[in-house]
């Protein structure tokens, strides 16, 4: 019998340590933040290919946003909710650079490309 407690209680902690949990991190999220992935991937097929996804990882939309891809090609979008996520590509004459994204909150990145790890086999992998 009082192994059934001690289970009960077991579980009962379990669960009161996960609800302080998500509190404590549902309550750390700023107002306006932005995340931003560049990747620069090569294939064999179709050589490199580009793209910025921007993430609205804040609480509030982002408006006016502003997305410097390199000489002559700044891209823009009008919104974003949170949790949504957008992809920009630059213009295939793009000479590319430091990618700079900037919003009317004032949340400004700035960032380069990433090349994602390979594996021999993966589709999409390379050689």
């Amino acid at each position: 019998m009082r192994r059934i407690y001690l289970y009960y209680s077991l579980v009962g902690v379990i669960f009161i340590a996960a609800l302080i949990f998500l509190i404590v991190k549902e309550q750390s999220r700023v107002p306006y933040a932005l995340e931003v992935d560049a990747t620069k991937d090569t294939t064999d097929i179709a050589g490199t290919y580009y793209r910025i996804r921007i993430n609205n990882i804040g609480l509030n939309s982002l408006s006016n946003i502003s997305v410097y891809l390199g000489i002559n090609d700044v891209q823009y979008l009008d919104s974003l909710a949170p949790g949504q996520s957008f992809f920009f590509y630059p213009k295939p004459d793009t000479k590319l650079e430091k990618i700079i994204i900037s919003t009317k909150e004032g949340v400004n990145v700035t960032t380069d490309y990433r090349t994602p790890l390979k594996g021999i086999g993966l589709p999409g992998s390379g050689r």
